[in-house]
């Protein structure tokens, strides 16, 4: 069975190697103590005292760790990642030392012989704290008087940033026929990952190195947050790789918990593994979303969009996560007034501290959140115009011909064929018959909705060039491609896609290709796979690694066939004459010395856009909402694996369905978490959604050499706004606050 073929299967058949799969299998890590954490019971309090004592001479305790140990040993504080020069976060702490911010906060750590006897002493740890006022949410953050999270933030504004052009926002707005607003509030989210965080450490005395495997979506972005933390080189870090029970954007960077256990082993002079709980995960993970978003859209007499302007005010938690200003203000600005052309444009951002566990990026990372504002405007204007919303939207569409285009906050869109999208998705999702099906659903007492949104986001970026690796060898009569990347799969079926790209360029078989991905030693450059990147950037950089060796190869093969190289061409393992398609030769009887290349390309940005329906059916007497149908046509640039594109689509789509129907950390006004379970948090099953229809209507990318986009986040971002669509059809535009539970769609309901 081939890599590809075993990528398909392995997982779901329990093959799937994990953290603690992974540690247990390893020798390097055996004989590993065991870890657990204190963690603060309150999310706003002064630490008066820690007394360890007790807790150090129970059974089987090797350490507790401290504060003063991470002082010890000189940790810094980890990197804020910004586009717009500095931003005077506050330090974030590994173990708590004076104070802490979030319930769940680490306040110190214990290290015993086994995982029972680790948790015993964790509760013999006596931390004695003086309550003080939480500050949770937006409005608490802003409001007059509000308490400072951190001192010196005023109404704890940590950053604030604006762009476009409020003047000529401001007029289109004086002289419109028409101005819609609306105010949208996304509450805080749950990543829910299949795989509860966890980890195992290791320090090697005698190289100086530390070694760790956790779950993650990059392992260059954990070496750069490890080596800020301990303010040492990067190659004094290995990072292995492994499975990754999910990611979606909070599994980019390194959590306080990760230098305490590097630091506990080191002074233990063992391994130290943490088996993380589902407990812990709803405590400390990143969360999403966690903002509120107010918007205006100026319309002329003919229906024209003339103007938009938006606040966008974003709830960072207690410590601002290191991609969090990016994922709030860079990612909301590059698709800032969504498929139309509207000359005038203004964004204002505000990212505020609060006493929750830090938000970080979440599938979509402030795409969905600036798309539904524009879509939910767009719905409003359409409604007060009594205009059909397909029509409004073609009528203010960039039209196919103007890309590249260039918003109003200045960013280039590559390629789109808006109208298109908008067709086919009104065909296929026979979106004029709905009238017989909702009179057929009021025969049987429910109420039937439908609605749609048209959205584009942007995709691929990153800092430093993605690099990949290519070899190509001979074992017998059979070549043999190895592609290395820095970019490891979280889902996105990385061994298909990367081989398929390669061996298409080469003309070689599917067994042919190995695919080895953030390999512990890798010395590439490149990021990991957030951000829809790795097709674009990682993609792009095997292509040009395979064009490399594909030109050499036929270098060879002229000299060998005394012809030219425009004559020759790469198929099924051979070098073909084009006149006439014979064999020269097999591609192996050239691979007497191995062929290298190292295809290099520095990230850029595509955009992938959508057009997506949903038909939802509502019980009046419950509040209970069902979808019934739901259709998304995509443009992906070029299509690579159809099967992974889709799957990605799926699964985007379960979340921004769960997200709006019923996705919510609920924190109390003290700051405690009141949904920390799967008891309590909704995550949306198989029964939640119906069999989706997943249509393709590609515009191939001018900015990169493959000429795709990524769509890992575009099934998020077209759910969330066309069944929140759905949801405002279903209640005439009058929504509850998100998400849309039975209770609150049942109350709007009686409010009729």
């Amino acid at each position: 069975m081939t890599q590809m073929q075993q990528e398909r299967t392995r997982k779901v058949t329990g093959r799937g190697r994990y953290t603690a799969d992974e540690w247990q299998a390893d020798r390097r890590f055996a004989g590993a103590a065991y870890a657990a954490f204190v963690r603060s019971p309150y999310a706003a309090a002064r630490i008066t005292a820690v007394d360890t004592a007790a807790a150090a001479a129970m059974p089987g305790v090797l350490r507790v760790l401290t504060a003063a140990d991470c002082a010890a040993a000189g940790f810094a504080s980890f990197p804020v990642l910004s586009r717009w020069g500095a931003v005077p976060a506050p330090r974030r702490p590994s173990l708590a030392a004076d104070a802490v911010r979030h319930a769940g906060e680490a306040v110190a750590l214990v290290v015993a012989e086994t995982f029972a006897q680790a948790l015993d002493a964790a509760e013999a740890v006596l931390v004695d704290y003086e309550p003080l006022q939480a500050v949770i949410g937006v409005a608490a953050a802003l409001a007059d008087g509000a308490t400072s999270v951190h001192p010196g933030m005023a109404n704890n504004v940590v950053f604030a940033h604006q762009a476009g052009d409020a003047a000529a926002t401001g007029a289109a707005m004086q002289a419109a026929a028409l101005v819609v607003e609306t105010e949208i509030e996304l509450p805080r989210l749950a990543p829910v990952i299949m795989e509860p965080r966890a980890a195992v450490a290791r320090y090697d005395a005698a190289a100086d190195v530390y070694e760790v495997r956790t779950p993650h979506q990059g392992v260059n972005e954990i070496r750069r947050d490890l080596a800020a933390m301990f303010a040492l080189p990067q190659d004094r870090f290995t990072v292995l790789p492994g499975d990754v029970g999910g990611g979606f954007g909070p599994r980019n960077t390194v959590y306080p918990d990760l230098p305490a256990l590097l630091l506990a082993a080191k002074l233990v002079g063992r391994a130290v593994a943490w088996p993380g709980t589902r407990s812990e995960s709803f405590m400390t993970d990143l969360q999403g979303r966690g903002v509120r978003l107010r918007g205006r859209m100026a319309l002329d007499a003919d229906g024209k969009f003339t103007g938009f302007e938006m606040q966008y005010d974003a709830d960072l938690g207690a410590y601002v996560s290191p991609v969090a200003v990016i994922a709030n203000i860079h990612n909301p600005l590059a698709s800032l007034t969504g498929c139309y052309a509207i000359p005038a444009a203004h964004a204002a951002f505000r990212l505020l501290l609060t006493n929750a566990v830090p938000t970080g990026p979440y599938r979509g990372a402030g795409r969905p959140e600036v798309a539904l504002l524009i879509e939910r405007l767009v719905d409003l204007a359409a409604r007060q115009r009594g205009e059909d919303p397909f029509t409004l939207r073609a009528r203010n569409v960039i039209a196919p011909t103007a890309f590249p285009y260039t918003l109003a906050s200045g960013v280039q869109y590559d390629s789109a064929d808006f109208p298109a999208l908008l067709a086919s998705a009104r065909t296929a999702s026979d979106w004029d018959g709905f009238a017989a099906r909702h009179s057929e659903a009021a025969k049987r007492g429910k109420r039937l909705a439908q609605g749609m949104a048209l959205f584009i986001e942007v995709s691929g970026g990153g800092a430093a060039p993605d690099e990949a690796a290519l070899h190509l060898s001979a074992d017998g009569d059979a070549p043999r491609l190895r592609i290395e990347t820095v970019s490891g799969p979280t889902g996105q079926s990385h061994p298909t896609t990367f081989a398929t790209i390669a061996r298409t360029r080469l003309g070689l078989a599917e067994a042919d290709v190995t695919l080895v991905a953030s390999d512990a030693a890798t010395r590439l450059s490149g990021a990991g796979s957030y951000a829809s990147r790795s097709t674009i950037t990682t993609g792009s950089a095997v292509a040009l690694g395979a064009d490399e060796i594909a030109a050499r190869l036929l270098d060879r093969a002229a000299l060998r066939g005394n012809c030219t190289v425009d004559e020759l061409m790469l198929a099924e393992g051979e070098v073909r004459r084009k006149a006439d398609g014979s064999t020269l030769c097999s591609i192996a009887a050239l691979l007497a010395e191995p062929i290298a290349a190292t295809g290099r390309f520095t990230p850029s940005n595509a955009f992938a856009s959508g057009c997506h329906v949903a038909e939802l059916e509502l019980d009046p007497d419950t509040g209970v909402t069902r979808l019934v149908r739901y259709t998304a046509v995509d443009d992906a640039g070029v299509t690579i694996d159809h099967v992974a594109a889709t799957a990605q689509i799926h699964g985007g789509i379960a979340q921004g369905v769960g997200e709006v129907l019923g996705e919510e950390m609920v924190i109390d006004a003290d700051g405690q978490v009141l949904s920390g379970s799967l008891m309590d948090y909704m995550a949306p099953r198989a029964d939640d959604v119906p069999a989706y229809t997943v249509l393709e209507c590609n515009t191939p990318s001018p900015f990169n050499p493959i000429g795709v986009k990524g769509i890992g986040e575009a099934g998020t971002t077209g759910a969330l706004c066309a069944v929140t669509s759905a949801i405002a059809n279903a209640l005439d535009q009058r929504l509850p606050p998100l998400p849309f539970t039975p209770q609150r769609v049942w109350q709007a309901l009686s409010h009729e």
